[in-house]
């Protein structure tokens, strides 16, 4: 069992959750027993410890049985240990080191008829998780990160994700005209969002290959973007807020996107 902070299998998750790559081989930490789960389902999952607190939920029980039996290592802590290494208030226990996917641009276009997100410059933490959790449930076939957007792995965008970042194709490019020039030889229609763009978003077509760009929180998207779009849109503001946030708009569109796809397809 794991009882004292300077083991050096415990200063590794340390330094996981200091977020030091380098130090790593990339690896990052996530913690709980959901968040677990859809690792180890993604077979990301590099190692484990967990503390008797895990095998207090049926839940739990499965889960620890699944890694033993899956062959990836794992070692019993105290409390202490996962309190020390814990990010939450009430950790449920169980802590462990994953792998990040290894993606490439190309996998966004396998699909027939793709449907991609460009974050651009997206510095909150919770808009990204959240956008890539209504990425993955919209069908969407990746994320294309550009400079400036916050680290995928840090541990406030896996919490909000929801555990959808193991599953759903991330690709970072940092820069943002190499990233529309790409796309549109691909064939692909860029929409981006643009507070007081003429046309609404509801009134242009999604049914095709489409990249739907989301500007940063602040500073929104950058002026060249407009001019290499193929058409910008708008969400309707008749309140007194002067903006949605980021993960907010970018729901509102690809769910329009979502719902004309679908009904094309019945």
């Amino acid at each position: 069992m794991l009882t004292s902070t300077d083991n050096p299998k415990v200063k590794y998750f340390h330094l996981l959750k200091t977020n030091k790559p380098r130090k790593t081989a990339g690896k990052f930490m996530v913690e709980g027993i959901h968040l677990v789960s859809e690792a180890i389902q993604a077979g990301l999952l590099d190692r484990v410890i967990y503390s008797e607190k895990t095998l207090e939920t049926t839940e739990g029980k499965i889960l620890i049985g699944k890694i033993i039996s899956s062959g990836i290592p794992i070692e019993e802590a105290n409390e202490k240990i996962i309190r020390h290494l814990s990010d939450v208030e009430t950790p449920q226990g169980i802590i462990a080191s994953v792998k990040p996917k290894s993606v490439d641009i190309g996998s966004l276009f396998e699909s027939s008829n793709p449907l991609i997100v460009v974050a651009c410059g997206i510095q909150d933490p919770g808009n990204l998780g959240t956008i890539i959790r209504t990425a993955d449930a919209a069908g969407c076939s990746g994320i294309i990160l550009t400079q400036g957007t916050v680290n995928p792995y840090n541990d406030k965008v896996i919490r909000a994700s929801s555990g959808s970042i193991f599953h759903l194709n991330i690709v970072k490019i940092d820069d943002i005209i190499e990233v529309v020039s790409a796309l549109k030889r691909r064939g692909i229609k860029v929409i981006s969002t643009l507070v007081g763009a003429e046309k609404e978003y509801y009134s242009v077509d999604y049914k095709g290959p489409v990249a739907v760009m989301i500007g940063s929180e602040s500073k929104g998207l950058p002026a060249d973007i407009e001019r290499l779009s193929d058409v910008c849109v708008s969400i309707p503001m008749i309140g007194k807020a002067e903006s949605l946030n980021a993960a907010v708009s970018c729901a509102i569109v690809l769910y329009e996107a979502l719902r004309q796809r679908r009904r094309n397809a019945g």
